[in-house]
């Protein structure tokens, strides 16, 4: 006897809902995976985790909701407000924070998790330009001077000047330096890891290659080739921050002026600016910095010339009409 089979009819079928998850939490984690699969650099992970992070703790401050479909564009005002007037964030900060927040609202629109963008209508806020005060040679001696050598810490700081003052790189390409980037025998540095993720080679000036040599022979005597050149007290990568906490104390030490900003990136600025002065090309800096375009390099030109000082003190009108000529 045959057996009967059950047909399920249209009407018999469970139709389910599929449950879209809003919560912050679980969407954080998802856009983080998102990222990966993009390959995107890990500083540009890292810095849409922290503002992240920083955002779900205000909202969390202020006992608001963490479903992300329930974020307007009112939070995040309230959020860069916070930023502005409680943290006394600058403008470039709270635009840093705009252009992090954004991509991941953004995101959640693209897959449908999200239906209103809040940060639709947010826009960036104007910021003053300051001018760029380079470190003079004065300021660099006085600098080198401050780190104790005989320190692990204190040579390796040396050390992360030096490279900084003689090539102009970014302190993330600086630290991730391994042992077998310096190329001593052609006297060039490999920059592997570079914002752009384009690798470049910078020349290793020679006054600096004996102490980079020596740095190595003492702080990394049982060193291997792919080590990283500048470790912490741990033997793991060293934090930008931390090269920026060191560098600001540095600074107070040496009596910097304290309209200089003693940074990492003050280094880059005075290689630049004194690489024009000495006749470079911006062409040439374009590709020493690691810049795309050479719009970005012609800032320095404006700081890289006297020849606009000298042009004042020269045709002066008020100089040339001798207004006070035969006074004591």
């Amino acid at each position: 006897m045959a057996r009967k089979s059950t047909v399920i009819t249209p009407s018999k079928r469970k139709s389910y809902k599929i449950e879209i998850l809003t919560d912050y939490s679980i969407q954080f984690e998802d856009y983080l995976i998102h990222c990966e699969e993009r390959n995107l650099t890990k500083n540009t992970i890292d810095s849409y985790k922290f503002y992240l992070e920083y955002l779900k703790r205000h909202l969390e401050e202020e006992n608001h909701s963490l479903l992300v479909n329930e974020i307007t564009e009112r939070d995040i005002k309230g959020f860069l407000n916070f930023m502005r007037k409680t943290k006394t964030n600058n403008q470039a900060t709270i635009n840093g924070a705009i252009a992090q927040l954004r991509p991941f609202f953004n995101y959640l629109v693209e897959e449908g998790i999200i239906q209103y963008n809040p940060m639709e209508r947010i826009k960036k806020g104007k910021v003053d330009q300051k001018p760029i005060i380079p470190f003079s040679q004065e300021d660099i001696q006085n600098l080198l001077k401050q780190p104790d050598k005989s320190r692990h810490t204190g040579y390796r700081d040396y050390s992360i000047m030096l490279i900084l003052a003689s090539t102009g790189m970014r302190i993330s390409e600086c630290l991730n330096l391994l042992i077998s980037d310096i190329d001593f025998k052609n006297n060039r540095i490999l920059i592997n890891e570079s914002k752009n993720r384009t690798p470049r080679i910078v020349g290793l000036a020679k006054t600096i290659r004996l102490e980079l040599q020596r740095f190595i022979r003492l702080c990394h005597p049982d060193s291997q080739p792919f080590d990283l050149l500048f470790q912490n007290q741990d033997g793991g990568k060293l934090a930008d921050n931390t090269v920026q906490e060191k560098f600001r104390e540095y600074g107070k030490q040496a009596k910097i002026d304290p309209r200089i900003r003693v940074s990492p990136h003050t280094f880059r600025h005075t290689y630049a600016i004194n690489f024009l002065k000495n006749g470079g090309s911006t062409a040439s800096l374009r590709e020493q910095l690691g810049h795309r375009t050479i719009e970005t390099v012609e800032k320095y030109l404006y700081w890289s010339t006297d020849d606009k000082l000298v042009e004042f003190q020269k045709y002066n009108p008020l100089d040339n009409m001798e207004l006070f000529k035969g006074r004591d």
